[in-house]
């Protein structure tokens, strides 16, 4: 059974439950805590969310390339597009004193992003984006 999945799909919120089902199908036979099925669910929608509705400043189709690797000790999952550039380990945490609403608008998935995973890095190659994050076992 192959350890790493590659999905390559179009910046378009409709293809997002795809990704997401095809990710649960490369997981399930893997019979993975079922917390760390749920991070990575929840780790790639709120970042495939966020470039599809954020990250292009035209309506034209964009190419976004997702891979997971799995390993005995954690799952590596990797995130590339050609978006504008985002760093988002630049992003400082939402304001406690704001609504859950405004939190939300000013990046709270991302914090949530920030809690669920081990460790995160951000480098931008030519014009892409290029986010990678581990989740330890």
């Amino acid at each position: 059974m192959a350890n790493t999945l590659a999905i390559s799909f179009a910046n378009d919120l409709r293809e997002l439950t795809h990704v997401l089902q095809l990710v649960n199908v490369f997981l399930e036979p893997r019979e993975l805590q079922s917390k760390l099925v749920y991070a990575v669910n929840l780790i790639l929608e709120e970042i495939l969310m966020n470039i599809i509705r954020h990250g292009y400043d035209d309506e034209d189709s964009h190419e976004i390339e997702v891979q997971i690797e799995l390993e005995e000790e954690e799952v590596a999952l990797t995130v590339i597009d050609d978006g504008r550039e985002f760093n988002p380990l630049t992003i400082p945490g939402p304001d406690p004193s704001k609504s859950a609403m405004d939190r939300l608008e000013e990046g709270l998935g991302l914090q949530f992003v920030r809690h669920m995973r081990n460790a995160m890095e951000y480098r931008r190659e030519g014009d892409k984006n290029m986010l990678r994050i581990w989740i330890f076992v």
